[in-house]
């Protein structure tokens, strides 16, 4: 009688945040950099006011607007706020536009995701009965589109937990990587012949700092009818305990997640929604100055570990670190529990974000951080590393 294979015990990201002082914490994804000043300012002067009580559950009217004006700008999508059905709203984080999503469309069904993955695209569906599927990605990151479109294809056609959707992630959580307009326009092909629904992840959005620019998969042709794409101000605004993020996309696909966030969280955090609104388009060289900002964290950070034997992938964006340990290292959660031990310092094991053992070599790196808490960290490493 053969031997079941056993089940790999996966590395729980926020209990590696717990075990790792704050001067050395590069696990977990947010950023820790200071609260804007004037957003501090205007939450604190809309709550003294008194209007802290229930809201619309599809967000703040000004909010809403000044979303709408920013993924025109940016994303270059005109998006109606006064359209029925809605199509945009805001979300408690990108998370719940996320279990919005799930409740909505995929309780039975299955969401393809490419590994390395974001863990939590997975766990949301698996809570609301449904069910992932990981498209493992090559070792430099890319696929190929016969491959996708047969996988999709025979995931599609089963009888349990049949496909529904593709969940894009660009630039990625865990690995930085900025998907290719070839990359994204093969996804497109693959979800207009199977009828299938995109999810467009597009939280790191103004990380971009390679040669791929950010292509929002909505503005491809054939799209806008077929994504719902979500974001986040959590990272770019440094305020992940807010919770407050966005959904976007044609009407009939964002009523019915309009429809289970009215159940599920009543409706998002209505003063910060309200201070948010006063500032998210007031600074129109803002995204630029957090994305500069992020690029000098990210060569800081990957010219130090370079040198202590870190082979880097060049993600094209800069809120992440993807890398493969020194050669000298055979597994990263070891890895990373000695550097915790002997450093104080501590990473994400690459297996967090994946089904198979081709990642058990590679850790995430988060570099929003103070540049003080960069440059002790890597100061620690040299002395455990060098």
């Amino acid at each position: 009688m053969s031997e079941a294979k056993v089940k790999k015990a996966k590395p729980d990201i926020r209990a590696i945040t717990r075990l790792v002082p704050k001067s050395g914490n590069l696990v977990q994804g947010q950023s820790e950099l200071p609260i804007d000043p004037q957003l501090a300012k205007e939450a604190a002067e809309i709550i003294a006011a008194s209007q802290n009580h229930y809201g619309a559950s599809e967000g703040d009217a000004d909010l809403r607007k000044a979303v709408a004006e920013k993924i025109k700008r940016y994303n270059g999508i005109e998006v109606n706020v006064d359209a029925k059905p809605l199509e945009v709203m805001i979300t408690n984080g990108g998370t719940g536009a996320l279990i919005g999503i799930a409740q909505s469309y995929l309780n039975g069904k299955s969401a393809l995701v490419f590994e390395p993955y974001y863990p939590y695209h997975r766990r949301i569906l698996e809570e609301f009965g449904g069910k992932t599927e990981a498209f493992e990605l090559d070792e430099n990151l890319t696929f190929e589109k016969d491959a996708l479109l047969a996988r999709c294809r025979e995931l599609k056609d089963r009888a349990q937990f049949p496909l529904k959707a593709i969940v894009v992630c660009t630039p990625a959580n865990p690995s930085g990587k900025v998907m290719t307009q070839t990359e994204l326009e093969a996804v497109a092909e693959v979800a207009k012949d199977l009828d299938l629904l995109v999810i467009s992840d597009e939280v790191y959005e103004h990380y971009v700092t390679g040669e791929n620019p950010h292509i929002p998969i909505a503005t491809l042709s054939g799209m806008w009818d077929r994504t719902i794409t979500v974001n986040s101000f959590s990272k770019s605004w440094n305020i992940s305990g807010w919770r407050l993020g966005y959904a976007y996309g044609k009407g009939e696909l964002i009523a019915p997640i309009n429809n289970a966030a009215n159940v599920i969280y009543v409706c998002p955090a209505t003063p910060l929604q309200a201070a948010l609104s006063r500032v998210l388009m007031a600074d129109g060289d803002y995204y630029t100055k957090l994305r500069d900002k992020f690029d000098g964290k990210r060569r800081f950070f990957s010219e130090g570990i370079r040198e202590l034997g870190f082979d880097i992938y060049d993600s094209g964006s800069a809120f992440y670190l993807w890398a493969k340990i020194p050669v000298q290292f055979d597994d990263a959660i070891s890895f990373n529990e000695m550097l915790m031990a002997k450093a104080g310092v501590g990473m994400t094991p690459g297996s967090a974000f994946a089904d198979s053992d081709d990642w058990d070599r590679y850790v995430r790196i988060c570099v929003a951080r103070e540049d003080t808490i960069l440059k002790g960290s890597l100061e620690k490493l040299r002395g455990v590393l060098a």
